[in-house]
């Protein structure tokens, strides 16, 4: 069954696709937005929103709807070494209305994906099973829909379906190398004692180029996890679950569980990192964003910042070519240019970083003793962690508070 063709068809309402889908429809196109789950649903991920993305998220008009969903903010960053030492860094937002947020992701996306429809995009529920290709170029996508085949044509497919994206599958042939992504477990800890408004990053020696993470979302409740970058985790053969399971009996982290501390909603995913020499996000007729294009940040494995930007210069990007009548890979290629210009350069810094983390693990050892002189290691950290962020007045406050 074929039916009428749009401007442009975003496959997964995520922030990407639906950041992409607002900025679209705001625009005046005809914007048919597609996700194989009603909203709210859960995305397995840290939960942190960091600053850069609110701003975006702002600036697409949605300031007062932010404001309002009662995130829980954050203002400080605590950083352990792998031999111990433990850093806290106070820190501030560089605009004043950006703010660090924790948010767990099925109330924060359900967010983004209701304005993009307030805005005007048409959202369906679809199992989108492919693009459409036509003569080298993608014209549309196939998808199931209320249990029937259709053909859904568009003059652009923006694919913003994550990780495992069936678009990026379709186009780009083979997956990443191990190396070039992440793999990742998350869980939600009850009876937890909290850190106030403070995220945690622990540089574990068997997560190393990895981490693992406690991210607050109240006094007795957080978002706990463990990072691991996929070739050295298969060389090293221990399930997540199990380096999860570390990581809690770590003294700083065991103290803090409760009698009554429970474990839920385990949950694991990939990450496709960025990298300077990355696959392929253009084609005729088609861009990916987000996780889709691979867009996640090497270092700190963040990727939602990455993934609305990228939406925003997709959208731009494809409005753009349609107004020109030209949306071959040639005419899109302002996506590509901008993405460059605009993230290109703390991609080819968080890939550097992250290979030498990984072949010199004594380097991060060395970062953390020689913050006391001066701080601006640890503080470069914080600026890649939480993106947009800087010292709070007076400069970063570096207080060790021990080490092993």
């Amino acid at each position: 069954m074929h039916t009428d063709a749009h401007d442009v068809i975003v496959v997964g309402a995520g922030p990407a696709g639906s950041v992409a889908a607002a900025v679209l429809a705001r625009q005046g196109s005809d914007v048919l937005l597609l996700d194989r789950h009603p909203f709210p649903r859960d995305k397995a991920c840290g939960d942190g929103i960091p600053p850069g993305t609110i701003e975006i998220l702002n600036d697409i008009g949605m300031a007062d709807k932010i404001r309002s969903a009662g995130f829980y903010t954050i203002d400080r960053i605590l950083l352990g070494s792998p031999r111990g030492r433990i850093w806290e860094i106070d820190f501030a937002p560089r605009k004043a209305s950006g703010q660090f947020y924790i948010a767990p992701r099925h109330h924060f996306d359900a967010l983004v994906q209701e304005h993009a429809v307030a805005t005007g995009a048409q959202f369906r529920l679809a199992d989108v099973r492919g693009p459409l290709v036509e003569d080298g170029s993608v014209s549309g996508v196939h998808a199931i829909i209320d249990g029937r085949e259709e053909t859904i044509r568009s003059r652009v497919v923006i694919g913003a379906d994550g990780a495992t994206s069936v678009i990026a599958r379709a186009l780009r042939g083979a997956r990443p190398p191990r190396r070039s992504r992440g793999v990742a477990l998350r869980a939600y800890v009850e009876g937890f004692s909290a850190l106030s408004h403070t995220v945690e990053f622990y540089f574990r020696r068997e997560l190393l180029p990895g981490y693992a993470w406690v991210f607050p979302l109240g006094e007795s409740r957080a978002n706990v996890g463990v990072m691991v970058r996929a070739d050295r985790y298969a060389e090293r053969g221990r399930p997540l679950r199990e380096l999860f399971d570390q990581f809690l009996q770590l003294s700083e982290i065991k103290s803090r569980l409760g009698s009554d501390a429970r474990v839920s909603e385990v949950a694991t995913w990939q990450l496709p990192y960025a990298e300077n020499v990355h696959p392929r996000r253009t084609y005729d007729g088609a861009l990916l964003v987000g996780d889709a294009g691979s867009l996640v940040d090497a270092l700190t494995g963040e990727g939602i910042h990455n993934a609305v930007a990228s939406g925003v210069i997709a959208a731009q990007s494809a409005a753009g070519a349609l107004r020109k009548g030209d949306v071959s890979r040639a005419g899109l290629a302002e996506y590509d240019r901008r993405c460059d210009s605009e993230l290109g350069a703390l991609i080819r810094r968080s890939e550097r970083a992250q290979r030498f983390l990984d072949r010199f693990p004594l380097g991060l050892e060395l970062l953390f003793a020689g913050a006391g002189a001066g701080g601006r290691l640890v503080e470069a950290w914080i600026n890649r962690v939480s993106t947009d962020f800087v010292a709070g007045p007076g400069g970063p406050t570096l207080v060790e508070r021990g080490a092993g």
